[in-house]
This record gives structure tokens, sequence and C-alpha cells, in this order.
């Protein structure tokens, strides 16, 4: 049965692995600190996640401790500004082992501030898909308001490893992703189409993220991502932990 978030803070280290799939550990003004909490926690993986030039170098530079991963790309909100950041990827990627994945990348049709932004965010995107292919690595997607178009890239490119991040559609649209294999990672806003997202896919196409300091206040908040998960499916949430950890260390190969 699912438990409450006092037993889950108390029990979680003992009973299970806990991961974010997804947080931007060098937007935190202590970094190296919030990782040490979250380690004494109980937290086996956190996914550091890049999405601009400059988060991307500082992202790199924040992976020494174990539990830490990088995902290193230019995200839509950044592909009209550095766009040609991407150029860097390569050996970015290339200077860590523990750079795992390309992203957050991908397509954000609620930014149209510039005339020309849409199809920037898709040339920006493709390339980058490229890249990841040449590195034989998985991408991180960020798509808002753009899923169908997301996915025609994604097919048109054969993508086969894809990660979306905050996924916001329903469960019609948590099936395609299903379908094609890729995961779905949930973070702590529960709404009516989450629900239904979570409760229509199988369980290990399910990871859960913080998108902290953004949204949760730390990697720790990932404990209501599995929460929403665990009360949706009717399970413990320590099941809910062990199983969205399984899928992300057999995703980016940790």
């Amino acid at each position: 049965m699912y438990q409450s978030t006092a037993s889950i803070s108390r029990t979680m280290h003992q009973l299970a692995e806990i991961s974010d799939a997804h947080c931007h550990l060098n937007l935190f003004e202590n970094p190296e600190a919030i990782v040490r909490e979250c380690s004494g926690r109980g937290m086996k993986i956190i996914l550091a996640t890049g999405g601009s030039a400059k988060d991307n170098l500082m992202t790199a530079e924040l992976l020494k401790p174990e539990i830490v991963f990088g995902i290193v790309g230019i995200g839509p909100d950044f592909a009209v500004a550095e766009g040609e950041a991407v150029l860097g990827l390569r050996e970015l990627v290339k200077s860590s082992k523990k750079i795992i994945g390309i992203g957050e990348i991908g397509l954000d049709f609620k930014i149209t501030s510039h005339p020309g932004g849409i199809a920037i965010q898709k040339e920006v995107f493709e390339r980058q898909i490229e890249i990841a292919k040449e590195l034989e690595m998985p991408i991180v997607i960020h798509s808002r308001n753009s899923l169908d178009e997301v996915l025609k890239i994604l097919d048109r490119h054969s993508v086969k490893r894809a990660m979306f991040h905050f996924f916001e559609g329903d469960g019609a649209g948590a099936k395609e992703l299903e379908g094609r294999g890729y995961l779905i990672s949930v973070p702590p806003v529960e709404t009516s189409k989450r629900r239904d997202a979570i409760k229509s896919v199988d369980l290990r196409n399910l990871v859960a993220e913080t998108d902290s300091p953004v949204v949760g206040k730390t990697p720790m908040d990932v404990v209501r991502s599995l929460e929403m998960i665990a009360k949706v499916r009717g399970i413990e949430v320590s099941e809910a932990a062990q199983v969205t950890t399984d899928s992300l260390r057999e995703f980016f190969y940790i």
C-alpha cells in the first residue's frame, strides 16, 4: 500500500535506491552541500543537466561525486542565442566519462518572441540529435506544446534512446512514447493529465525527477514524484523508487 512522506523519509535509504532523473545542480548556491545531503539521505543517482553553454560547462565541473552524472546540450530556450555552441558539445562530452547524455534538447512552441525561432529550434535540435547518434548517447527531451513535431523529428532520425523530461502529455501521449521505448520523466507536480500518463504505461517506462531548483527545491523532492507514482499505481513508494532507479541505470548504462 501507499506510504506517507514521513514514512518514506525515514525508511527509503533502507528499502530502495532513490534517483533524480533531472535537476540543474549548477543553479544551486552550494551544489556540493546539496549532493552531500542527498547522498546522506540515500540518493544513488543525480542527473545534473545543462541547457546553455554556460550551464553545460558548470555542470561538467560538478561530476566528481560518485552519485552525480552529467547531461549537456543546448535547449530550446537558448537555441536562438547560442545555437553555435552546439559545435563544442563533442569535445565537452569527450572531456568526461561521467557525461552520459545530450540534453535537455528539443522544441518549445511557447517560445515565440523571435520571428524565426521555431525554425532555429528545429535546426539546433536536429544537429544535436546527430551528435548524440555519432557519440552513441541517449538524448533528454524538452517538449512543450510540441510533442507531435518532436516525434516526427525523432522518427526521421531513427532515435532509439530518448527520455522525455517533465512530460506534459496525457495517457495517449505516454503510450506513444512507450511504443517507441522512450522513458517518461515524472516531475513533482500532480495534474490529472500526469496521473493519466502514469497509469497508462508500464512502470518500467517511468523515471522520477525534480527539475530543481526551478520546480523542486532540492533533488530530494523527487520523493514527491515517487509518491505520486506510487499513489496512482497502488504500490509502495519504495517500489516506485527502485523500479525508476533501475530503469534509469539501464537506460543510461550507469
